[in-house]
């Protein structure tokens, strides 16, 4: 899509929102907008995340420096570094989530660098009742681990924030609060217990067992990302990875909210 988004009217801004909510995705192209075009998008949608942490824009806080680069003292300028992320959302080593839209604009872009995006909600429909009732039945525990979707530098200062978070303890099932829509919540990398109703289960055998059934080809897309590219994701469901970076300077800038804005 070419469109430009920061010109939509609310409406279509909610038609659009309900389209990524139900897809996992969608993905705009020579967008070109400065920090407060991507920034109002966002406002418009609902409450934006602002840590003010070293990755933040200080003029524009709500955006998140995406980008293995350093500054000239060899300080890191942005999250996530250059390596490889295993598949992850939003929040999840935190005990709640409500930023579930992510933005990702592409300021400098690497050809060497690929984002997967795998929709989680389409892979529960296509299953049988009794496997659907099946995993309705599993509750999964849910803890941050360095060296598992990410192998962290012991300088890095995203580490000591990641290790803060207080983990959960949830359904594998989810109902996304907007659409009604069931998707797995399914980190795997952080599962680290899983029970069957009251009975505990071997949650590496659980993990095992269902990425065939959800990291199909068909239920992903793939993206290199160029200048003026524009990636909305909803954080239940889909999950994303990214290969490691290929060349310097790499940029993005990404902004996590909710809908409230748009829905009640």
């Amino acid at each position: 899509m070419t469109s430009k988004i920061y010109d939509y009217t609310d409406n279509e801004l909610k038609e659009l929102m309900t389209t990524v909510q139900k897809d996992g995705w969608a993905i705009f192209y020579e967008q070109w907008m400065n920090e407060g075009q991507f920034t109002d998008i966002f406002k418009r949608t609902g409450s934006c995340e602002a840590p003010g942490q070293f990755m933040n824009d200080p003029d524009y806080p709500e955006i998140f420096r995406v980008s293995g680069e350093r500054d000239e003292k060899g300080a890191r300028i942005g999250m996530f570094g250059d390596g490889e992320l295993g598949w992850h959302s939003n929040g999840n080593g935190r005990s709640f989530v409500d930023k579930i839209l992510i933005g990702l604009y592409c300021v400098v872009g690497d050809p060497n660098t690929t984002l997967s995006i795998c929709n989680t909600s389409t892979p529960y429909y296509d299953m049988s009742d009794d496997e659907r009732a099946y995993y309705e039945s599993i509750i999964v525990k849910i803890k941050f681990k360095d060296k598992t979707m990410r192998t962290f530098d012991e300088d890095d200062p995203y580490l000591e924030l990641a290790k803060k978070t207080p983990g959960s303890i949830r359904p594998l099932i989810g109902t996304h609060p907007h659409n009604d829509l069931k998707y797995f919540y399914f980190p795997f990398h952080f599962i680290c217990e899983a029970w069957e109703g009251d009975k505990k289960i071997d949650h590496e055998e659980l993990i095992e067992g269902l990425k065939p059934k959800i990291f199909k080809s068909k239920y992903q897309v793939h993206h290199i990302f160029q200048p003026g590219d524009f990636i909305l994701m909803d954080q239940f469901t889909s999950l994303h990875r990214r290969t490691p970076i290929g060349g310097p300077g790499r940029l993005l800038w990404r902004v996590a909210s909710d809908y409230m804005n748009l829905f009640d």
